[in-house]
């Protein structure tokens, strides 16, 4: 058996959590947002994120019309937006916002398309509310959207979030179906490669984790969720949005990339979150719930 020494880099830590990128490499990770505890006395008064047809710019293209708002219940020191937006399972392109002292964000962008697919779109929508005497405190909240769209030589351009009739619920499952077939296949490597055990973790995928806010995730409590969901997108806005640091030290652009998914261990207070790059290189992150960062993680493989 050979064991393999992975380096971690530090992300940041609010209390005992942080979330971490197992790599061999030494480089320091580019600073952005940071989360920090949750405010019960401030909260979204609305959030959405919107996919829609646009336009049909000729028999061959249309126009994808993607749209995020939120808007929190008084002015922040700092709003940001982020919003990623997945075709086929994988990240097509990518929008984030900042703005001083105000409450409202509002994004919006157009994507020309072709063919038919299956669209979805998750968004993180986030606030820093600063106190006196250095006190900040945060709110949060996500939104998600889906759309697929038919574009078939035999029928007229058709897009629907829920299938409803027959050939709706065909081309659904024509659609899903190849996109499964795909995670599964990007799944098995990662599993293969972190010497991973799926039946010790509960599995989901980054474009579920809005079902999250009302309740716990599973096996932690509902503060545990808050925190964990902060630190998840904190460290996917370093290590993903802003590119992916490979053990090379290089750093890959995340269009292309697999949606993450996020292992939720059932026994031991951590998750994981693993995805492929665009090259086929995969990435797994690890984030410690309730426990000191160790700087180091052992890993063993056949």
């Amino acid at each position: 058996m050979i064991k393999r020494i992975h380096y971690v880099i530090m992300l940041g830590m609010i209390g005992f959590f942080a979330l971490i990128l197992v790599n061999t490499s030494s480089n320091p990770v580019r600073e952005s947002f940071t989360y920090f505890p949750p405010d019960p006395d401030v909260s979204f008064d609305s959030a959405s994120t919107s996919l829609t047809i646009l336009t049909q710019e000729d028999e061959d293209e249309y126009t994808l019309n993607w749209k995020t708002e939120s808007t929190l219940s008084e002015t922040a020191y700092l709003r940001q937006d982020l919003s990623f937006l997945y075709e086929e399972g994988r990240l097509i392109d990518s929008m984030s916002t900042w703005k001083e002292n105000t409450a409202t964000i509002r994004q919006k962008k157009g994507i020309t398309s072709e063919d038919s697919g299956h669209y979805e779109a998750i968004t993180y929508h986030y606030g820093e509310i600063h106190y006196p005497n250095d006190v900040i405190k945060s709110a949060q909240k996500m939104s998600y959207d889906q759309l697929y769209v038919i574009d078939s030589p035999m029928t007229p351009l058709e897009s629907f979030k829920q299938a409803s009739s027959e050939e709706e619920k065909e081309w659904q499952y024509i659609l899903d179906h190849a996109i499964d077939q795909q995670a599964q296949l990007v799944f098995k490597s990662m599993v293969a490669e972190y010497n991973l055990h799926p039946e010790d973790y509960t599995i989901l995928s980054l474009t579920s984790l809005d079902q999250y806010e009302n309740k716990a995730l599973p096996g932690l409590s509902r503060k545990q969720t808050t925190d964990a969901i902060g630190g998840i997108w904190e460290g996917l806005y370093k290590n993903y949005f802003l590119g992916i640091l490979l053990p090379d030290g290089s750093t890959e652009p995340p269009i292309g990339s697999t949606i993450p998914v996020i292992l939720i261990h059932k026994q031991s207070p951590y998750l994981l979150i693993l995805f492929q790059t665009k090259s086929g290189k995969n990435v797994q992150l690890i984030q410690y719930l309730n426990e000191p960062l160790l700087e180091r993680k052992e890993d063993s493989t056949n």
